[in-house]
């Protein structure tokens, strides 16, 4: 009778328990939806991915429940996604009544198929630049980021790797773009435009198109064939010294009169002429050139055409101290200046022989150097000539030397890196050197200038700004007189355009003594 009870209860437990169990089994209603994958997708377009949606209850039990699938793009009621074919980025949703998920899918250009250079064929001036682009497409035609590798494949002409192409000379070129494979190229023509009359704050101009420079000509008398040749020539010449090719084409401002040419700096340049100044140059690739002067129009113009180079090749990282800019430019002219080339070297022996060769570092600034030159004299630029000669030949070349200010070392350092001897030494140096370069003291050198026939001669060695007597005789004719010999105790001079010629015995008698020399006027 006592175990019946017991029976039941154990019934009625079970039951319980098996009420318990059931209840556990049966979801409840959806609480929660998640996307499947959800985080930055990333397709190609065109291409398909499944989305799956998981949906759980509040006790985080999935649900067999099926979304809706919604897009901007394709997509079907079992998730799958058709990527479109234009890039972007894309929302994928999935609901259940209230709930609702998003999932991000990016759709990125496909490979390089075809690649479009632009500006098509076109024509420039011979050394004028132009900037190209280039745009890749995959199949869809989206743009496909990517760097193109330049070339020039076919004519004459360069282009770097940002795609700045500078035109050669003359004739059409090929500039050709290559991306992931792909290559696209556009034609460029090189060639000059017929000359043409402008006026300009005020001023008057032929403007002739040459190889390397539109040359705007003011003044009567000047041949526009020679102008452009003679420019051409300059250029030419002050790229072979420097091993490379100029990265502008120039702009020169030729004016037929030392007149005109300050009026034209005034004016057009907005500059003031400086004392003995036949030649402009303004950054980047503007010059300006009185024809008239006695130096002659090449060598002006390699003079302010180095002054570009330097600017290009140095100037633009760190200052060029001034007797450097000067002395090179001045360097330049050499080839076709042999007068300039024998004072220099002889004017520079003076001064070393006078203890007046000046200090560096108290002519390196523009308004140093400008005070100098109206102390000294022009001959200023002669011996900041020869002492970058002396500088040019320890560092191995003039492009030596500014590589390595262009790669951001100041003079100093520049001159140690290219010649391997230490600046303080070569400043030590300078008097030896440059006392070295004549033979006696003191002494008349001579020469004769290629482009006149003029004869020059320098009278070298006496004492700066001392009173000396020149004697000049043949059978048949005397000139001379009383001389002055500048701070650097030299007297540079010339044989009369009116003489006759035949051989002259030239004689300068001063303070140190007596030199005599030969001269021929041809």
């Amino acid at each position: 009778m006592r175990k019946l009870p017991i029976v039941l209860i154990c019934v009625a437990v079970a039951a319980a328990g098996a009420w318990f169990g059931w209840n556990e089994l049966v979801p409840g209603p959806p609480d929660s939806i998640a996307i499947v994958p959800s985080n930055d997708v990333a397709l190609t377009p065109t291409a398909r991915v499944r989305f799956n949606a998981q949906i759980r209850d509040v006790r985080g039990r999935l649900l067999s429940i099926h979304p809706v699938w919604t897009s901007e793009a394709v997509i079907d009621p079992e998730g799958m996604f058709s990527a479109p074919d234009r890039t972007g980025i894309y929302f994928v949703d999935a609901a259940v009544g209230t709930l609702k998920a998003t999932a991000k899918v990016t759709v990125s250009p496909g490979t390089p198929k075809t690649v479009r250079v632009l500006p098509g064929s076109t024509t420039v001036k011979p050394r004028e630049s132009v900037a190209f682009a280039a745009t890749a497409f995959d199949e869809w035609g989206n743009s496909v980021p990517a760097t193109p590798a330049w070339r020039v494949s076919f004519g004459t002409g360069s282009i770097d790797d940002q795609g700045i192409f500078v035109a050669g000379a003359s004739g059409t070129s090929t500039v050709s773009a290559e991306i992931q494979g792909v290559v696209s190229s556009s034609a460029v023509t090189a060639q000059c435009v017929p000359p043409r009359t402008a006026t300009v704050s005020g001023l008057s101009f032929t403007v002739v198109c040459s190889t390397s420079a539109d040359i705007w000509m003011n003044g009567p008398g000047l041949d526009a064939n020679n102008v452009a040749k003679t420019i051409d020539q300059a250029v030419g010449s002050v790229e072979a010294i420097f091993g490379r090719s100029l990265r502008h084409r120039l702009n020169v401002n030729v004016f037929g009169t030392q007149k005109s040419f300050v009026q034209g700096l005034q004016q057009l340049l907005n500059v003031q002429a400086s004392p003995f100044e036949e030649g402009v140059f303004v950054p980047p690739a503007v010059v300006a050139i009185d024809w008239s002067a006695p130096d002659g129009p090449e060598a002006i113009a390699r003079h302010e055409i180095t002054h570009l180079f330097v600017d290009e090749l140095a100037a633009r990282r760190l200052p060029v101290p001034y007797w450097l800019h000067e002395g090179l430019a001045t360097l330049s002219e050499f080839p076709v200046a042999e007068d300039a080339a024998l004072v220099s070297r002889y004017c520079t022996a003076s001064a070393a022989r006078n203890d007046r060769l000046p200090a560096l570092a108290e002519i390196s600034s523009p308004q140093d150097w400008r005070r100098y030159v109206n102390e000294v004299g022009v001959v200023a630029y002669d011996v900041a000539a020869q002492v970058t000669a002396f500088m040019v030949s320890d560092a191995g070349g003039q492009t030596n030397l500014l590589d390595k200010m262009a790669g951001g070392l100041p003079v100093e350092s520049a001159y140690e890196a290219a010649s391997g001897h230490s600046f303080t030494s070569f400043v030590a140096d300078l008097p030896d050197r440059a006392r070295a370069l004549a033979d006696r003291y003191p002494g008349i050198a001579v020469t004769r200038r290629l482009f006149d026939g003029t004869v020059v001669y320098v009278a070298y060695g006496q004492p700066g700004d001392s009173r000396v007597t020149i004697d000049i005789r043949n059978s048949l004719y005397f000139g001379g007189g009383p001389g002055t010999t500048d701070y650097f105790g030299c007297l540079p001079a010339y044989l009369g355009a009116t003489w006759p010629r035949g051989s002259y015995v030239v004689t300068v008698t001063g303070a140190m003594g007596r030199a005599t020399a030969t001269l021929v006027k041809y």
